[in-house]
């Protein structure tokens, strides 16, 4: 793990404390950025955060309740709302 780490915009995250310094060359964090940088420093590459799992509409929420009480008459596991979610749209 590097000491910096670049983000989805032009600020840059110190890893030691998770400071994150905008790009401002009166900041001082932000020269000592740069001088680590100029000294053959390399920053960790910018990871997207997972995306969040699709939540279902209400409508479909009603859908999934009655789905899975039927399910419940039948024996059967219930579906999770994902793989509902799924179903309907494959």
């Amino acid at each position: 793990m590097a000491d910096y780490q670049l983000t989805a915009t032009d600020s840059i995250i110190r890893t030691e404390d998770s400071a994150c310094i905008p790009p401002d060359p009166a900041n001082r964090d932000y020269a000592d950025y740069l001088q680590w940088v100029e000294d053959g420093g390399v920053a960790d590459p910018y990871v997207p955060p997972e995306p969040a799992p699709a939540q279902p509409s209400p409508e479909q929420a009603v859908l999934i309740n009655h789905e899975n009480r039927i399910r419940g008459f039948e024996g059967r596991e219930p579906i999770t709302a994902e793989d509902f979610i799924k179903e309907l749209s494959g």
